[in-house]
């Protein structure tokens, strides 16, 4: 057991599933640790950090809020990092990064660390085509020693050392909305750990019985004193973190055999080319959740690693395997979402074609309207006489339901 294992344990009562739980508390870990651990490969050509970008990924009502809230405040209670949360736009993390942070007499954050922690990806950063880009940059910690933002009008920012660990919840459908094409294949989601479940790990019973019930907050009550110390004690060290023998060849030979397997996955993201590197910042992480870690990686850590980041290529692939098949997926998405915001969930066609003004023309518009029809999403009916007719449009049944749940959600988180 380790300060991961320990947490997830003690969170038995609580319905989200136990792999967003997981890779949550690595985040913890990662976000922590910094600057302050490294690992040199390839007789130290290569040097690795152990910061992640992690994405839950599932529908809205599963638990992701739990498990990101939950990160968010056990490293704002370790107090080492920058925690940035809730809506910013890109520049605004950037000149926070840029800012040196010091308060009650802490030592001063002097390098650009920081934790990006939101449990909705589309609304952690106001959507600017620049910002995964950015963030896809800020990643390789190894290649930007300083990282400069120089725009007209913004003046010279230089991030020393950015670190940057990430934590995003995301809905499939947000998702689409929130990653363009280009980063998709470009290399964001090849550097994030995609995390996909369809269903809760427990039914429970959400109203407690009147002798189990307590009128505290368990996080500032329990969680905090037991759970926050491990997280100092990795703050306040520093070190190169070093694989015994036996970790150095488990690593080794999983890894030619990953190279040579390669070939039976299909990947447009670049996520498989880089498992073995996910693999070892995982490790890391997890030689750091060990409560009395010698800073070394144990065959143990390279072990849990290769088993739990090696099974995230069926989510990676599930996730993005919807993702620009279909050159009118968003603007479909986009028709839903105009007929969603009409009063009485319908609206005209002609009046679909001027909202969807530089998107959408005659034909995209039939073919979509034709598809969502089929699917029993819409219908329509055809309204006036002459060159004055057209067709009323009407979002109904099931899908409407599940829409309006889905709002409602959003509205109560």
């Amino acid at each position: 057991m380790n300060w991961i294992d320990d947490l997830v344990e003690e969170n038995q009562t609580v319905e989200t599933p136990k792999s967003w739980l997981y890779w949550s508390l690595m985040c913890c870990i990662s976000a922590v640790a910094a600057n302050q651990y490294t690992l040199r490969t390839l007789k130290g050509n290569l040097l690795y950090f152990p910061n992640l970008y992690v994405i839950l990924m599932g529908e809205s009502g599963l638990g992701k809020g739990y498990p990101v809230n939950l990160a968010k405040r056990l490293v704002q209670g370790a107090d080492n990092t920058r925690v940035i949360a809730g809506r910013s736009s890109i520049q605004a993390i950037i000149k926070e990064l840029a800012t040196t942070r010091s308060a009650n007499g802490k030592p001063v954050i002097t390098d650009s660390r920081g934790f990006i922690v939101n449990g909705e990806l589309s609304t952690a950063i106001i959507q600017d085509p620049d910002s995964l880009t950015i963030l896809t940059d800020l990643y390789d910690r190894n290649y930007n020693p300083i990282w400069t933002n120089m725009l007209k009008g913004d003046g010279n920012e230089k991030l020393k050392e950015p670190y940057i660990t990430c934590l995003f919840g995301s809905s499939p459908s947000h998702f689409y909305d929130s990653i363009p094409q280009p980063n998709i294949e470009g290399g964001y989601i090849g550097r994030n750990l995609l995390i996909y479940e369809e269903k809760r790990s427990r039914d429970l019973d959400l109203l407690d019985s009147e002798k189990e019930s307590v009128d505290e907050d368990r996080f500032t009550n329990y969680i905090t004193p037991k759970f926050i110390p491990h997280l100092k004690k990795i703050a306040a060290n520093k070190a190169r973190l070093i694989p015994t023998d036996a970790a150095r060849s488990m690593f080794n030979s999983w890894r030619k055999q990953w190279r040579e397997n390669q070939k039976n996955y299909t990947d447009r993201t670049g996520f498989v080319n880089r498992v073995p590197d996910h693999t070892l910042k995982v490790a890391m992480c997890l030689a750091l959740a060990r409560y009395e870690h010698n800073d070394n990686i144990e065959e143990s850590d390279v072990h849990e690693a290769i088993q739990n980041v090696s099974a995230l290529v069926y989510a990676n692939e599930k996730v993005v395997a919807g993702v620009g098949i279909d050159p009118l997926a968003a603007v479909t998405r986009k028709v839903v979402e105009h007929l969603m915001a009409a009063p009485d969930n319908q609206l005209l066609r002609r009046d679909l074609l001027v909202r969807g003004f530089g998107d959408l023309d005659n034909q995209s518009l039939d073919r979509i309207l034709d598809t969502l029809v089929e699917m029993r999403w819409i219908r329509k009916q055809r309204v006036g006489v002459g060159a004055n007719s057209d067709y009323m449009i009407y979002l109904h049944g099931e899908p409407l339901i599940k829409l309006r749940g889905f709002r409602e959600d959003r509205r109560r988180k």
